[in-house]
């Protein structure tokens, strides 16, 4: 059987993934949670102003969006699938949860194998009632330098979904840590490296933690370009030409992680299209070449993705 990409559009093929952004957020809603205004995206202003970035994103060869948001951060399959209709952008959405303090009361009162049951239910069948399925199992985390006792029951649902489906796994390292331990629990399961994306790795200071998960046979998003506050993008360009040198091209893939109306262009924002307004040139003028920036962001998603 071939693999395909799993869209909320539909299944596709591999080859007609272009350009991919590997973890962002476009419909998404944490502003209960974090108790603000900005941490909702995909609804009222916002949406024009997201739909305008990726048809903008469009034009410079990406048609595809990683959608993260998972249960309990405002996922909504439908209008996904109405963004993806009007904007002509491959969009796969994700499955899972984020982590705690972020779950939804099931993960805490379901069992394992209900909890398993219901990602499958997503990627099998369709998401929230819908016939809309999720393409992978993301952003699935862990917390600032811990993974806590519900955090690993998520990561071994997941695992034991994956058995059954074979979707890829995204998930989400805070601040870049516990990615050894995450990789511990994917290991002890045995699940298959080539299917695991650890996130969030341009925070994580520690290049030799990087490359333990990349030797075992994973990828590694540098995902939060332009989010200087929390690290400047040139030391996200010196972890990735080290990460070059030691010849993990075929595993590296890029994103924004979009997660407040304010980091969006019309907004005041840097925006999904700083990938290419700043981000790519800084790359390239750091030596990185076409050939391996097509690898992290065509190449690379297209393994990944597809099963």
């Amino acid at each position: 059987m071939s693999k395909l990409v799993h869209a909320v559009s539909g299944n596709i093929e591999p080859d007609s993934i272009n350009r991919t952004m590997i973890h962002e957020h476009i419909v998404f809603d944490l502003s209960k949670i974090r108790g603000d205004s900005v941490s909702i995206l995909g609804w009222s202003e916002t949406l024009f102003a997201i739909e305008e970035e990726l048809k903008r994103l469009l034009e410079h060869g990406f048609n595809t969006i990683v959608e993260q948001t998972n249960m309990g951060m405002g996922r909504d399959p439908e209008r996904l699938l109405r963004i993806s209709n009007e904007t002509n952008m491959n969009i796969i959405a994700g499955t899972g949860y984020y982590k705690e303090g972020f779950y939804p009361a099931e993960v805490a009162a379901l069992s394992k194998e209900q909890l398993a049951e219901k990602l499958s239910n997503d990627i099998l069948v369709g998401m929230e009632g819908t016939h809309i399925r999720a393409g992978f199992y993301g952003e699935i985390g862990s917390s600032l330098n811990e993974i806590t006792p519900l955090e690993r029951k998520v990561f071994e649902c997941v695992c034991d979904s994956h058995k059954e489906t074979g979707a890829p796994i995204s998930t989400h390292c805070e601040m870049g840590t516990m990615v050894v331990d995450q990789m511990a629990i994917f290991d002890s399961n045995g699940i298959d490296p080539s299917k695991v994306s650890f996130g969030h790795q341009d925070l994580n200071p520690d290049l030799s933690s990087q490359k333990e998960v990349l030797k075992w046979g994973a990828y590694i998003q540098y995902d939060t370009t332009g989010k200087n506050n929390y690290r400047s993008d040139d030391d996200r360009v010196k972890g990735i030409l080290t990460l070059l040198d030691a010849g993990y091209e075929d595993r590296i893939m890029l994103s924004c992680d979009i997660t407040r109306s304010t980091y969006l262009k019309a907004f005041g924002g840097h925006g999904y299209v700083s990938i290419y307004e700043k981000f790519i040139p800084m790359l390239k003028n750091n030596g990185v070449t076409d050939e391996i920036i097509e690898k992290m962001l065509v190449c690379n998603p297209r393994q990944f993705l597809a099963y």
